[in-house]
């Protein structure tokens, strides 16, 4: 059974509901650690991450839930920290804010030029998205994925978050083959070379179990042909619901957890008493 989410979202940034909320729903589903991980501020305007006035209040409200439900679950405090392309960096208040954190998830949401307010999302809707690419690519969405792998891949060299976030978001509008094929080999061998420099880290790759809830038919982050590549290389992973209510705080989790059984996998990382530690799969 998994027994963690460390993706979690409330009313602080895009979520719908309260830090406590989120909490109260991951004990009442079983879990025994629980990371809560709103989107850190970006220094650009958008309306789906949390203000940067908010942040102590956000800190401290975390560290008074861990007080209040220390008996019950372990709590800990996290932020999911973009990194962008065009800057090869995360922002200075990323920065700052790192050393407050229990452990850190870390991810690509952006194309475009992120110095100013001209961006486009990889995750807003399909049509921004391939507005971004005409404008920022030309058109080329080949071009585009490759420059997104190897983002991905100095993110995780530059940094080494505990957690990459939704290895793969580019596919979330991708129905019907709409930018790319996955199939293609091209595009196997741009994942693949990226799962090579994960490997060489120490950061986890998140299974990414809420995908579905809020795009029907899109599947997990990772795609599932996928899964089997990172364990041939050993990447260690962990669990994250992607959650943005208390309705997705395990949303498919027995699924992931027997498909992952299925490719080889035997453990999953998770906290405990504040250390990272593997946990069986099917206990």
């Amino acid at each position: 059974m998994l027994l963690a989410n460390y993706h979690i979202h409330s009313d602080y940034c895009d979520g719908k509901n309260t830090l406590e909320e989120m909490v109260v729903a991951g004990i009442t589903a079983g879990l025994t650690s629980l990371g809560l991980s709103s989107h850190l501020p970006l220094p650009f305007t958008n309306d789906w991450t949390m203000k940067e006035e908010y942040i102590d209040q956000y800190l401290n409200d975390v560290k008074n839930l861990k007080e209040k439900y220390a008996s019950i679950i372990e709590l800990y405090c996290g932020i999911e920290i973009d990194f962008f392309i065009d800057r090869q960096d995360i922002s200075d208040l990323a920065k700052k804010i790192i050393p407050r954190l229990d452990y850190t998830i870390m991810s690509i949401h952006t194309l475009g030029n992120t110095k100013g307010d001209d961006v486009s999302y990889i995750d807003e809707s399909q049509h921004d998205f391939e507005q971004g690419i005409e404008k920022y690519y030309q058109g080329d969405t080949q071009a585009y994925i490759k420059e997104y792998y190897q983002g991905i891949a100095k993110m995780v060299t530059m940094f080494e978050p505990d957690i990459l976030g939704h290895l793969d978001l580019i596919k979330k509008y991708n129905q019907n083959n709409y930018f790319f094929n996955e199939k293609d080999s091209w595009y196997q061998e741009t994942v693949k070379r990226c799962l090579d420099v994960i490997a060489t880290t120490k950061t986890k790759i998140e299974i990414n179990t809420g995908a579905n809830m809020r795009t029907p038919g899109v599947g997990r982050y990772p795609s599932d042909w996928m899964i089997p590549e990172m364990k041939k290389r050993n990447i260690p992973i962990t669990i994250g619901g992607d959650s943005h209510s208390v309705t997705g705080i395990v949303y498919e989790y027995e699924e992931a957890e027997i498909y992952l059984e299925k490719c080889g996998y035997h453990e999953y990382w998770m906290l405990n008493k504040g250390r990272w530690e593997a946990q069986p799969l099917g206990v």
